[in-house]
């Protein structure tokens, strides 16, 4: 699904912006050899393998299953993520990740205008499937990282449904 999706975004990219994009599949993808490169990474941490040496740092972390956003984690795999961080070892690149916790998280991402123009996003925007019913008020964390790229210098809005480290 995650190739199906990047295809579909690059294929969009180039409809809506006549812009240019390289699918690479994450086992064949070289760091080294592109490292001033902005990536953009589709899925998670454990079915890319390219997370973990672009996003290894991240203080979100999107696996099967699971989202971390600091320390808190939000467990279920119907959690869509959609993030930003700087690129490690680069002074300009990014890496932008499209990630869910499962299928149904990735499903959730399908319909998201991130690549449409008049649209912005925030750093970090995690919600699941109840934004469909709730628009915004599904949303569960949105917000930007500090000038440092940590979660605890950032302005975030989150809405945790209590005050315990999982959801």
């Amino acid at each position: 699904m995650a190739f199906n999706k990047a295809r579909f975004d690059a294929e969009t990219f180039w409809y809506q912006g006549n812009g240019s994009v390289d699918i690479i599949a994450d086992h064949q993808f070289n760091a080294l050899e592109e490292k001033d490169r902005n990536v953009i990474l589709y899925g998670n941490a454990d079915g890319n393998s390219a997370w973990r040496i672009l996003l290894k740092d991240s203080p979100v972390q999107v696996n099967n299953g699971r989202v971390t956003f600091g320390k808190r984690r939000l467990i279920g795999d119907g959690y869509a993520c959609l993030f930003i961080r700087p690129r490690l070892g680069s002074d300009n690149a990014s890496v932008g990740a499209v990630a869910g916790s499962g299928l149904a998280g990735m499903r959730l991402t399908d319909n998201r205008p991130y690549l449409y123009p008049g649209y912005a996003y925030p750093d970090v925007t995690i919600f699941d499937k109840t934004v469909i019913s709730k628009g915004t008020d599904g949303i569960t964390v949105a917000g930007y990282f500090g000038i440092d790229w940590t979660i605890e210098s950032g302005e975030f809005v989150c809405n945790w449904e209590d005050d315990s480290g999982d959801r």
